[in-house]
């Protein structure tokens, strides 16, 4: 990179420094954070900084500028360094932010993405590449089966256009969309072209991967699966200090990283269930659905209130002689195709068809179309005000009586919906997972999560799922043993599947009137010294299981 590109960007950061108030305060945020971790971390950071690398690199794919994540990403580079590993951080040069955090634990050895694929892939080659590939004519279900070198490079493409957009559903006649698309799926193709000349160079053995379909991650992960590289994909959970990671391979890429895989749970289906088992679950629900909770870190009940099911029904104008399903839909632009299948080909069409097919052929139900509670987040962040569900939504107007939406700002509290509720639909959404723990159906358009498992009902045509519909006021609620299938299910998931770190990373979480920067989710880093470091029990639980075992499930 030339030394003139160098002095500008340097020179247009300072410039947006004193312009730009909000980016000055995170700038000041970021800068008092690295200052308290350095004091924290000094006495021990570079401690086995020069330990032995026989075992091979351990790549962390590290492109964010979240505190919160490069801080994770350094605390498990430091247990791979301690464990035998060379260390690399695959990021952006321009990543300033996140090196500082890196540094502080001795991991200094980084690779600039943006450097590697200018110097080691023929443009010339990808252009030609391309105009092979990309059709002159182009519709969704053509791109999501897009592959080269067995990566999903054409959904790679998709997740990028509906994350930038903020948009479920894309007009793919639109000019400017089908532009975006081609310009996505040149970039994933690029990465998975420098993802092979990485693996060449360098003998990877495992690799840490967050966003494993977006753009370049998803071409580095999938290309690393079929290099035998062991790919771990991670995220925060859903409790406050807790963090999900799941081992992947060719065979289960899709699965969503918050899953019990098939082999964990021929296991633990078959574990007894208590009166403890019982209770435990019981301070599961209520602590998940406790209004104004700082221990759920998506916030997603904050504000709203606990109802009795006849106010419920009042406020949402439900007619008390027909059964009521709700249909919950998904953020549609975010991971909009990492994980699984939707037989509609993506959330936002799901969406649209089943609120048109019950609207004119299902009146014998109350539909409520309830939108998800964490567009109220994600639309603070992106500066939005209206839900994309409401847009699409909007080519329906006007609705029957039986079909009600239920936007993200309601003050309605998730609970409630318990009692009042006959059946749900989604197509791989946490409720569908929650709801038959007490013995209301859960209808499933997709896969990827918990589907076949003994306690949904499953569908896998469009024509299967629209004759579900019809009948649907016929069907049934669970069966005691559904029930206990489903409940034994999310106990382990939600109790066992998820890692609390908060003895090495605390976790602060703050409201969301507070979440102005990319810090409004944030981890210190505890530990007073190397001993106290390694002698933690979750460091002891994740490094046993990343660097030695080859389970799909840290539980």
């Amino acid at each position: 990179m030339s030394i003139r590109v160098e002095v500008y960007r340097f020179l247009a950061k300072k410039l947006r420094y004193f312009r730009d108030e909000k980016y000055r305060n995170f700038r000041n945020e970021v800068r008092d954070d690295i200052k308290l971790t350095r004091i924290a971390t000094r006495q021990w950071g570079q401690l086995g900084s020069d330990s032995l690398a026989t075992k091979g690199f351990f790549v962390v794919l590290s492109f964010t500028k979240v505190p919160m994540y490069a801080k994770l990403h350094t605390v498990i580079a430091k247990m791979a360094q301690l464990a035998g590993y060379k260390t690399l951080i695959v990021t952006y040069r321009g990543n300033a932010v996140a090196f500082e955090y890196y540094r502080l634990l001795g991991i200094n050895d980084f690779l600039f993405w943006d450097d590697f694929e200018a110097k080691h892939v023929d443009l010339g080659r990808v252009d030609q590449l391309v105009s092979e590939l990309f059709p002159p004519f182009i519709d969704i279900d053509t791109l999501i089966s897009l592959r080269y070198e067995h990566v999903d490079i054409g959904k790679h493409a998709l997740s990028m256009v509906c994350r930038k957009r903020l948009e479920g559903q894309l007009d793919i006649n639109d000019q400017e969309t089908q532009d975006a698309l081609r310009f996505y799926f040149r970039r994933a193709l690029i990465s998975v072209l420098a993802a092979k000349e990485m693996l060449t160079q360098y003998p990877v053995k495992k690799m840490l991967v967050r966003d494993s379909g977006y753009v370049p991650n998803g071409g580095i992960f999938e290309s690393a699966l079929h290099q035998g590289v062991d790919c771990i994909v991670h995220d925060f959970g859903q409790q406050k200090g807790a963090w999900v990671f799941k081992r992947h391979d060719t065979k289960n890429k899709n699965e969503h990283y918050f899953s019990i895989s098939a082999n964990t749970w021929d296991h633990v289906k078959n574990l007894p269930w208590t009166d403890e088992h019982e209770r435990l679950l019981k301070e599961e629900f209520e602590g998940r659905y406790k209004a104004d909770s700082l221990s759920d870190t998506r916030r997603l009940q904050f504000g709203k209130v606990k109802k009795d099911p006849d106010e419920v029904r009042k406020q949402l104008g439900l007619d008390p002689s027909k059964k009521t399903a709700i249909i919950f839909s998904h953020i549609a632009w975010d991971a909009a195709f990492f994980y699984g299948t939707c037989i509609f080909g993506d959330y936002e069409r799901w969406l649209f068809e089943t609120v048109k097919y019950v609207a004119t052929n299902c009146s014998d139900i109350n539909w409520v179309v309830k939108l998800h509670p964490f567009n109220a987040f994600k639309l603070q962040r992106e500066e939005k005000k209206e839900e994309s569900e409401i847009r699409l939504l909007k080519q329906l107007d006007p609705l029957p009586e039986h079909v009600i939406i239920m936007r993200a700002d309601t003050d309605i509290n998730t609970h409630s919906l318990f009692p009042v509720v006959d059946y749900v639909l989604t197509v791989n959404g946490t409720v569908g997972m929650e709801f038959p723990c007490f013995g209301i159906p859960s209808v499933l358009a997709g896969t990827g999560r918990y589907n076949g498992r003994g306690f949904t009902i499953d569908t896998n045509t469009q024509q299967e799922y629209f004759t579900l519909l019809d009948k649907l006021h016929t069907i049934p609620r669970l069966t005691p043993e559904q029930v206990l299938l489903a409940r034994k299910h999310y106990y382990y998931l939600m109790k066992h599947k998820q890692t609390n770190m908060e003895d090495i990373l605390p976790m602060e979480l703050k409201k969301f009137h507070e979440a102005q920067s990319e810090l409004f989710n944030n981890v210190a880093i505890a530990p007073k010294s190397l001993d106290e470091f390694k002698s933690s029990v979750s460091y002891k639980k994740l490094s046993e299981w990343m660097m030695n075992s080859d389970d799909y499930d840290l539980l």
